[in-house]
Formats: structure tokens, C-alpha cells, sequence
């Protein structure tokens, strides 16, 4: 297929990646804090910087292109707008427009490991599936015609079949913040294009796979769900007539919040009738860290230092430096709270 047939942003979207033609906002700048005020500036500088590739690329078909993306630079969040603006190509540009693929911070292996991807703005958690098929309009509905919009279920407690998928849900949680969906166009009537997009927004301009006549063409795109307690997930609009099928590969969810695995050790005893610095420490349990600690005592007992008791790198307890009296044996107390610790 192609380069003309993946690319373009209000025709077509998804494409290779690109070198940047034009001028605009040269000087990257992808931080996500640039204020308000800078909407119009920023997206002055992608309509300058990328308009002549789109008109180079789609010639007459590409014209207005700059002012279709109006709306959605005005309603995109700024910071996505200014990761968009300082993008390298063509499609990272897309994509933050479109609010930036769904954030991955750690893909869940099948085996129930987790590796660590990348960190994005909307922390979201990615889960891999065996390519699941949710839709499939050859075995139920017929083919899409130009121009029809039909909505669909990302999420079942059953089973997929009323969409001609498999008999299963796929393993989809219910209110998955997005999915990982893979595209196909049959043998469609036309050049057109398929744009998907959450069932209670209104139609984008993006798509998520274009296609041309006589072929089979597949594509992935990430697809934000409605939630919760929507009657469908996600809307599939098609600009020409096109059978469709469209398999599940992942999908993206909330991080879990896991409480902290603490725990409080104690030490208390008399110091020595000797004078000067008496040193007590406590330690952690193995496999904690300490995260805080406190030294006490009786009236008369100097504290000349009271921090954690470091071992290797690690805080592995804590530490008091202690003074007592040297007329008798003053009391004292060691405290540490210790807490399982990511990474160590």
C-alpha cells in the first residue's frame, strides 16, 4: 500500500513516519506545561510546519486542511497540544492531537510479570491478549455503507457473537479505559477510510484505517471506551462501503492502588552507667526498607543523633546516638516504621 493511502490528518491519518517540512515550532518543547495562552501560537506553528507536506502528499484533496484541524486544536488538551506541536513526524503529531496514545506504564506479561514500557501523562496500564476477534460484519450486519455509523461493544459479559466475533469475552474487563483494536477493510467498493472513536463523543477527524478498492487492508489504532454503564463502547464510522473486522490485541486500564506493606519494630532498654555516646540500632525485618524512626527516653537522656541506619546503599533500620547519666541507667526507646520498597 501506498505512503498516500495511511496518511492524513481530516482525510487521512495513519501513516509511516516522516521528516518534518516546513517551519514552526523548531525547538523541541514536549514538557506538557505550556499555559493556556499558547493554544493559538501552538497550533499555528503544526498548521504552518506540516501543511505543506499534506499538500505535497495529497495534492487537491488535502485542501482546507489547516482549517478543518481548527476544532481540534481548540479543544485538545494543551499539553497534548504542545507535545504535537515539538513532535518529529508526522504521526506523533497525529497521535498527541488525537490526546496521545493511551499512556503505558507497565505491560502485565500472560504469565502475570510485568515489564516496564513507558510513562506518559495518563498512566494507564497496558495488558497484551491473544488477538481476539470482537467484530466481523461477513458474519453478522453485512458490510458498512458510505457514510454509516454503527456502535459497538468493547466489552461483554459473555461472549461477542451478536457481533459475528468469537464465543467469548475476550478476556476485556469490564470498563477498560481504552483497547488495543486491530482494523481490516474486505474487498471495500472505494478509497475510504474507517474512524473509530468513543461511543458518546462526537465523530473526529481522524481515522483509524484507510483502504482502496479490491484490497484486503488491515491497521491497529487505539480506541478510547465509553464508560461506565454505556450501551456501547465505540462508534465505527466508514467513508465508503466495506466489509469490516476488527480483532482485540489489548487493552488499557487504571493502575491499582496497592496499600503499603509496613510494619513498626521497637527497642527499649537502659543505657550504661558508662558516660559518653552509647549507639543503639534497630533493624528491619528482611526484605524492608526503613522509611522513618524516632530515639526517647527517660528525663535526663541526650539524643545526639537519631537517622536511619544505612548498610550497603540501603537503609536497613535506624540509629541513636545516645548520652545518659553517669549515676544511673537512663531508659530509652528505638522506633522504626519499615515498608516494602519497589525496587529494592
Amino acid at each position: 500500500m501506498s505512503t498516500k493511502r495511511k496518511l492524513l490528518i481530516g482525510l487521512l491519518v495513519i501513516g509511516l513516519p516522516t521528516i518534518a517540512l516546513g517551519y514552526g515550532w523548531m525547538v523541541r518543547n514536549d514538557t506538557g506545561l505550556a499555559p493556556e495562552s499558547m493554544r493559538a501560537e501552538l497550533g499555528e506553528s503544526i498548521v504552518s510546519r506540516w501543511t505543506p507536506y499534506v499538500e505535497k502528499t495529497y495534492g487537491p484533496s488535502a485542501a482546507g486542511w489547516g482549517d478543518r484541524l481548527q476544532d481540534t486544536i481548540n479543544e485538545v488538551d494543551i499539553s497534548n497540544l504542545e507535545r504535537a506541536a515539538s513532535a518529529d513526524d508526522f504521526q506523533s503529531m497525529s497521535s498527541q492531537l488525537l490526546g496521545g496514545a493511551p499512556a503505558i506504564v507497565a505491560v502485565a506479561g500472560k504469565d502475570g510479570g510485568a515489564q516496564t514500557k513507558a510513562v506518559t501523562a495518563s498512566n494507564l496500564v497496558y495488558t497484551p491478549i491473544n488477538p481476539c476477534r470482537i467484530v466481523d460484519t461477513r458474519v453478522v450486519g453485512g458490510p458498512l455503507a458510505g457514510g454509516e455509523t454503527r456502535s459497538y461493544a468493547g466489552y461483554t459479559a459473555t461472549d461477542f457473537t451478536s457481533q459475528g466475533g468469537f464465543e467469548s469475552n475476550c478476556g476485556i474487563p469490564a470498563n477498560a479505559a481504552a483497547l488495543a483494536l486491530s482494523f481490516t477493510s474486505v474487498l471495500p467498493g472505494g478509497n475510504g477510510y474507517f474512524t473509530a472513536y468513543p461511543f458518546n463523543e462526537a465523530k473526529p477527524i481522524t481515522t483509524a484505517l484507510n483502504y482502496s478498492p479490491g484490497l484486503i487492508t488491515s491497521g491497529h489504532s487505539t480506541v478510547p471506551q465509553c464508560r461506565p454503564s454505556c450501551s456501547s463502547q465505540f462508534n465505527v464510522y466508514s467513508h465508503n462501503q466495506s466489509h469490516m473486522v476488527i480483532d482485540a490485541e489489548g487493552y488499557f486500564t487504571e493502575p491499582e492502588t496497592v496499600a503499603l506493606d509496613c510494619t513498626v519494630a521497637e527497642q527499649s532498654g537502659f543505657l550504661d552507667l558508662l558516660g559518653g555516646v552509647q549507639t543503639r540500632t534497630i533493624a528491619c525485618p528482611a526484605g524492608y526498607s526503613a522509611t522513618s524512626g524516632s530515639c526517647s527516653g527517660a528525663l535526663g537522656l541526650t539524643i545526639n543523633s537519631s537517622e536511619p541506619n544505612v548498610v550497603g546503599g540501603q537503609p536497613t533500620g535506624w540509629k541513636c546516638d545516645l548520652v545518659g547519666s553517669l549515676l544511673s541507667g537512663i531508659a530509652y526507646k528505638a522506633q522504626v516504621t519499615c515498608c516494602r520498597v519497589p525496587g529494592r
